[in-house]
């Protein structure tokens, strides 16, 4: 069996849907939190990493950076990424539609100035929020029986989970109009090897 080491910061963020790859494979691994001792831990610690970035993962001593890299590495690895080379693509568009909607929502994060966030946060809840739960509505019908993909979990309903996992935080109601965005939520969460890490995971705004 690998020895894993996950190092991220202590919030969900680009670590989260690494972290819950691990728990759905039942498969150990270091939960290797940084910056708990604050910004002067982080600093120090970055000089070990190996783009002074974080995530990163190490297999048996080998370094693996970029999440989404290390999210389809371990999903291939733990059978998670769809059984033939089309649904290894359709995991893939889910998963890049889920980042391409993440990346929108960190424009609102990293905004200072507050007449652009006011815009941000109004063209988020009118037009950007609705055309990907469209989209993903969409893939989920066309593509999934239950699941985003064929018939059992992958990747591709573990990041959709956690990209709308935020927004359900600043607003539970945000897939009161979605019924099957819904039940794929709850599906997830009552996954046995997941219900009790989700529901028990310390919170995180991000």
């Amino acid at each position: 069996m690998a020895c894993y080491k996950l190092h991220y910061f202590a919030v969900r963020g680009r670590g989260e849907l690494i972290r819950m790859l691990f728990i759905l494979a039942k498969v150990d691994f270091q939960d290797i939190r940084v910056n708990e001792g604050g910004v002067d831990e982080w600093e120090e610690y970055r000089h070990g990493t190996p783009t002074g970035e974080l995530p990163f993962l190490e297999v048996d001593g080998k370094q693996l950076t970029q999440s989404l890299t290390i999210a389809r590495y371990l999903a291939r690895k733990f059978g998670l990424a769809g059984d033939t080379n089309w649904e290894q693509a359709l995991v893939e568009q889910i998963v890049d539609t889920c980042d391409d909607l993440r990346a929108e929502n960190a424009k609102i994060i990293h905004e200072r100035d507050e007449s652009k966030l006011k815009y941000l946060k109004s063209k988020m809840t009118e037009e950007v929020l609705p055309k990907f739960q469209n989209r993903l509505t969409r893939f989920l019908q066309q593509h999934g029986d239950r699941y985003f993909v064929g018939s059992k979990i992958t990747l591709a309903d573990l990041a959709v989970h956690e990209v709308f996992t935020t927004f359900l935080q600043n607003d539970p109601s945000i897939l009161d109009e979605h019924n099957s965005l819904t039940e794929h939520r709850r599906l997830v969460e009552q996954h046995p090897n997941l219900r009790e890490y989700i529901l028990n995971r310390p919170y995180s705004v991000v």
